[in-house]
């Protein structure tokens, strides 16, 4: 794996929110067995590292909402060398912003945010 010197807290925050769902974040902590100061520091963008894959997997394991372990390495700075490529029509273009536009204005700038992320990280390779 390759990690990255930078990493996105906010992308990072934004993706254990997803994967809580609707537990509270000391039940999700539990279920993710690691401390609940650990996953509010996380959370609340107060660590200045990036975690661990080892705690990365810990959390993809109790992650809800279809957040996966590709998602929080990714966010987290680190990238697989073997990263599967998604689906054609699941990624395309057309597909993405449709889902995009169908969300709460707040749900739509959260996505806007992680899409920006995203670009930007494609075009530092």
């Amino acid at each position: 794996m390759e990690i990255s010197t930078r990493w996105n807290k906010k992308i990072f925050s934004l993706l254990l929110e997803k994967a809580k769902g609707d537990r509270s974040l000391r039940q999700f902590a539990f279920d993710c067995d690691i401390s609940y100061v650990q996953m509010r520091k996380l959370v609340y963008m107060v660590q200045e590292n990036p975690p661990r894959p080892k705690l990365i997997k810990k959390i993809a394991n109790a992650a809800w909402n279809e957040v996966d372990l590709e998602d929080l390495l990714y966010a987290a700075g680190i990238f697989p060398a073997d990263a599967r490529v998604r689906d054609e029509d699941e990624s395309s273009p057309a597909g993405i912003a449709e889902k995009v536009r169908s969300l709460s204005p707040k749900s739509r700038k959260s996505a806007e945010d992680y899409i920006n992320y995203l670009l930007c990280k494609e075009s530092e390779k």
